[in-house]
């Protein structure tokens, strides 16, 4: 007992030893280290500067370290965006923050989009700092991480645009063989969403539930459109790119019959990336407007819907929150018809998309084939 009693006198001894050396020189123990804070730097063409302000924490009083590494990594969606390093930062004693500037890297821009859309819009925002500090015999590499989540709702605002479009449209007469008839349509409702996803597209589906009042087929309609993101073309769709999601436009929607479809759309990734550096200047604020416009060929004439060539046009204020604290949301500012360039004559004969003549009696001349791709029967909903 008398050994033991001994040996832990003699431990105890030396620890105070130990320590009454470290206060000597002034050490007290080691830095920490933490973010405090992320920041848009300087933005320029492919290129997106990331300003890390860091809090350091000296507790060694009276003493400057000169020699402290610093690195951290940012990433959203575990896709890494940014990573950097400094050595030999100098920190006083007591509480500091010092600012570490890199670079996006703005090639897995395109990676993080689609893993954003695929997320339902939803990126987990995470960052990794770690200080690497040696002080007198003390070493050690305390680290930090900060986590978040960002979010948008560019779907809702595509959704928006094309219920603008919903109700009954009287369309500009057309000659037939049975004398001047007039169109109606009625788009009873809408819809938006993403479809698949890669790194280099992403699919926008547009759905429509059409009816028809007439006493005469309507034939399927084209869709033409645009998307634009601080005047910077995002997506653009040509009636005679615009494809089904299933169905075919060889197909007419018979009298009193209503039927859904789906046009798919693509957005090119790149062309998100280069409008998301144009938010980011912009202290993530983005103009953004939508254009759409429905077409059919009914007895060798073009009709639109909006009447008379016109497309609705939608304008949004969108903000979001990555590093700037502000809100995030999306307001429409207005909706208005606009005038539209109309699929020519041409295009629907490409497609198919066409009813053509009609007869005295409202029937049409041929077969109208109203069946889905598979050949299984009618593309109809319940009128």
């Amino acid at each position: 007992m008398e050994r033991y009693l001994a040996f832990v006198l003699v431990i105890g001894l030396c620890l105070a030893g130990a320590l009454g050396g470290l206060a000597a020189t002034g050490v007290v123990g080691l830095p920490d280290a933490g973010l405090e804070d992320n920041a848009w730097g300087e933005v320029e063409e492919e290129r997106i500067e990331v300003i890390t302000a860091v809090w350091i924490d000296n507790p060694n009083p009276g003493v400057e370290l000169d020699d402290l590494a610093v690195e951290y990594e940012l990433g959203m969606n575990d896709v890494a965006l940014a990573t950097g390093s400094a050595d030999d930062v100098a920190v006083p004693s007591g509480n500091s923050t010092t600012e570490l500037g890199t670079d996006l890297e703005y090639d897995r821009l395109p990676s993080w989009w689609a893993s954003h859309v695929r997320n339902d819009e939803r990126s987990a925002l995470e960052v990794d700092l770690t200080a690497h500090a040696t002080v007198g015999p003390l070493s050690g590499s305390p680290s930090h991480t900060h986590e978040d989540e960002v979010e948008t709702d560019l779907e809702s605002m595509i959704e928006e645009t094309l219920a603008e479009q919903e109700g009954e449209h009287s369309l500009s007469p057309a000659d037939s063989e049975g004398g001047t008839i007039e169109p109606t349509v009625k788009i009873r409702d809408t819809d938006a969403g993403w479809g698949e996803v890669s790194e280099e597209r992403t699919e926008l589906h547009f759905t429509y539930e059409i009816h028809n009042p007439n006493a005469h087929p309507l034939p399927t309609p084209a869709m033409t459109g645009e998307m634009e993101f601080n005047e910077r073309p995002v997506a653009e769709w040509e009636a005679h790119e615009v494809e089904f999601l299933r169905g075919t436009y060889d197909t007419n929607i018979p009298p009193g019959e209503s039927r859904e479809i789906t046009f798919v759309a693509e957005l090119d990734n790149d062309e998100v990336v280069e409008w998301f550096t144009t938010h980011v200047d912009g202290d993530e604020f983005t103009e953004a407007e939508l254009r759409a416009q429905l077409a059919m060929h009914v007895d060798g004439e073009t009709v639109t819907i909006p009447d008379d060539g016109d497309a609705i046009s939608c304008e949004y204020g969108v903000w979001t929150d990555i590093f700037v604290d502000q809100r995030s949301e999306i307001v429409r500012e207005h909706c208005e018809f606009v005038p539209w360039a109309s699929p020519d004559d041409e295009t629907f004969a490409a497609l198919g998309a066409t009813v053509d003549p009609i007869e005295p009696n409202g029937s049409i001349g041929g077969e109208t084939g109203d069946t889905d791709e598979g050949g299984e029967g009618p593309i109809a909903v319940e009128s």
